[in-house]
């Protein structure tokens, strides 16, 4: 299931119409990793019932870090074990990604943004989402895709009738 080759093809292409890309920030991951942290049966949730889920490098860099430090090297290994196992799509990011990246950082300053945050609206219009996993509301309620659209945050915009 998981592709490591930049996602440029659609997922509409597998034979799975109607499916919309979920790009997916660290604080979902990390909450649905690991038990004691806020809000993960929620976030757990997500991972289990949406598809595909597609995974920023820098989002992988900073999940790592995250997950040995707070919850230890046995965690850290699990997660990775999980994030190899083809359930995700590992993004590339490249040149022209951080090009754009750097725009996003510089349109949403005031916030700050950050790097990582930002190659999620960049990855969202790679993959033509508009849907991030995320428990950053507080920047992610503010940002616009490159389209201007807003963005859907889940578990927090969960359709609770499905």
């Amino acid at each position: 299931m998981g592709r490591s080759d930049g996602g440029r093809a659609s997922r509409r292409t597998l034979g799975r119409p109607g499916l919309r890309d979920l790009i997916v920030d660290t604080s979902l991951l990390l909450a649905a990793f690991v038990p004691d942290q806020r809000m993960h049966v929620e976030c757990a949730q997500v991972l289990r019932n949406v598809r595909p889920l597609v995974v920023s490098p820098l989002v992988l860099a900073e999940l790592d870090y995250l997950t040995a430090r707070i919850a230890g090297v046995d965690a850290e290994l699990t997660l990775l074990a999980e994030l190899s196992s083809g359930a995700y799509e590992l993004a590339s990011f490249g040149l022209d990604d951080m090009v754009r990246a750097r725009s996003v950082v510089e349109r949403y300053q005031d916030l700050p943004l950050g790097l990582t945050d930002a190659s999620l609206v960049v990855l969202a219009d790679r993959y033509n989402t508009d849907t991030i996993g995320t428990l950053d509301e507080r920047h992610f309620r503010v940002v616009r895709s490159l389209s201007g659209r807003p963005l859907r945050i889940l578990p927090a915009d969960t359709d609770p009738d499905g």
